[in-house]
């Protein structure tokens, strides 16, 4: 609670990103797309370091987006303390091909702390969040549908409710100790039968 009341989010809808912010991740969208948002509970913060960030911070100041806040990188230690004050998680990437392989981790962390997903990935990170009803997805760079999607998450309480319980069963069924003991039986089984 002592964050909400630092960074002055109390009584917000707090959507947080934390992580690099780099070309790929398409933060200078988000910012775009944060200012035309009229609903002042809305407020996005954006956490860590990265090549973009000094152009996307530049980019809100020359926008005049007053519902974005920048922090530096926290420690891994303190990111489950900042993950708890935000209400959603946004994971994006550029749209690309490239990407449609990729699984952002963010998405296990966001999801064993009970925090919709609002992604924009395409492919397997998108298969895993849907599969799960975990959060929804938005087609990267597409400003309409990533404030479509944004809204829903945010006035659909019982749709809301259902992406948590959603992300509670995918951290269950990626929890690492769980996968190891499954990869360690299989092991077993294999060497036993040779």
């Amino acid at each position: 609670m002592r964050i909400l009341f630092a960074l002055h989010l109390q009584n917000k809808f707090v959507v947080g990103y934390i992580g690099t912010h780099g070309m790929a991740h398409k933060l200078d969208f988000i910012v775009r797309a944060a200012k035309k948002i009229d609903n002042q509970a809305i407020h996005f913060l954006f956490i860590g370091e990265g090549a973009e960030k000094k152009k996307v911070v530049a980019l809100a100041r020359e926008l005049g987006v007053n519902n974005v806040t920048f922090m530096d990188s926290v420690s891994k230690s303190e990111i489950a303390e900042y993950l708890s004050v935000t209400d959603l998680s946004l994971v994006p990437l550029r749209k690309t091909e490239l990407f449609t392989t990729v699984i952002p981790s963010k998405i296990f962390e966001n999801a064993a702390m009970e925090k919709p997903i609002l992604l924009g990935v395409d492919g397997e990170a998108r298969s895993i969040v849907e599969h799960y009803k975990a959060g929804i997805y938005f087609e990267p760079e597409n400003e309409a549908d990533f404030l479509e999607k944004l809204y829903r998450l945010y006035q659909d309480k019982a749709f809301y409710r259902e992406c948590q319980a959603g992300g509670r069963l995918l951290a269950d069924d990626f929890d690492r100790k769980k996968l190891a003991l499954e990869m360690l039986k299989f092991l077993k089984t294999l060497v036993k039968n040779s």
